[in-house]
């Protein structure tokens, strides 16, 4: 049988399909491409690794919820009298693994909490520079671009509601701290 004589996979847009799915339209579930921004958050956000939930720690206005962190952590912690919000629950590195997978670099920590407030556009300061990202959706360029905008000492930085990513997990750690 040559490839030509071979069905493909997946019927031709506009042929006709057989089997158990014939005829029935499919439902894909697809997140929303967009977020509410006045809706707010379902959830707590995870924050993960050593500068984004230090720093986290150390942000007045951010509520931390919960807080793992594995014996390691918790010495360095102590070690560099760093103030906890929460009581911590002490976790084998492998929990946290399975809460981020296995290629996160969790560096021992992990944080559940409340996402940062966002100001409205019109209450930001008049003076200083104020970047504007554009449907920039990988969050790993996003946090890169925060610690650049940290250096270079942007008052704000707005983004979309649509086509932009969360503020958490990745782009947080991305970020390295800068989130905060």
């Amino acid at each position: 049988m040559s490839d030509r004589d071979r069905k493909p996979p997946f019927p031709r847009q506009g042929g006709k399909s057989s089997g158990k799915f014939a005829g029935k339209p499919r439902k894909f579930e697809r997140p929303q491409p967009w977020r509410d921004r006045e809706q707010g958050s379902d959830g707590p956000v995870i924050l993960y690794g050593w500068h984004t939930v230090t720093l986290a720690l150390g942000n007045p206005k951010r509520r931390i919820r919960k807080l793992y962190l594995t014996e390691n952590a918790a010495r360095r912690l102590a070690d560099e009298r760093i103030e906890t919000k929460v009581t911590p629950e002490i976790v084998r590195p492998s929990q946290i693994d399975q809460r981020l997978g296995p290629d996160a670099v969790h560096q021992g920590l992990l944080a559940e909490a409340d996402p940062l407030p966002s100001p409205d556009i019109d209450t930001l300061a008049a003076e200083g520079m104020i970047l504007v990202l554009d449907q920039i959706t990988d969050p790993h360029n996003v946090g890169a671009i925060l610690r650049s905008a940290a250096a270079f000492d942007v008052k704000a930085i707005v983004t979309t509601a649509r086509h932009s990513p969360e503020a958490t997990g990745v782009l947080a750690k991305s970020a390295s701290g800068a989130l905060e």
